[in-house]
């Protein structure tokens, strides 16, 4: 049976202190939770080793990133995520059926 069958989704979010969008991106993805599984990392880009995202978000935090893809950044809601998430998915099984065709 392939590996992909029942993987759940990566999302990275990359955030910072006293960010007030990214307050809202964390609401926005508990919201989502509540409809779509998934695995989350949160990474501060303030933090020492968080150079590279510093250097790549400073300006667009929160950055979401979906299985190492950026997929949003800057201002996105609950929606954007789930179709983000669904787009994922449907990709997923377009690999199985290629594996299993």
């Amino acid at each position: 049976m392939a590996s992909h069958i029942g993987r759940i989704a990566r999302l990275t979010l990359f955030s910072g202190p006293n960010c007030s969008l990214c307050d809202v991106a964390k609401a926005e993805l508990a919201k989502v939770r509540q409809q779509r599984p998934f695995e989350l990392e949160t990474i501060n880009i303030q933090d020492k080793g968080q150079e590279r995202w510093k250097r790549k978000y400073v300006y667009w935090i929160p950055a979401l990133h979906l299985d190492g893809k950026e997929v949003a950044k800057g201002r996105w809601d609950a929606q954007t995520v789930i179709q983000a998430l669904d787009a994922w998915k449907q990709s997923q099984c377009g690999e199985e059926d290629t594996k299993n065709g």
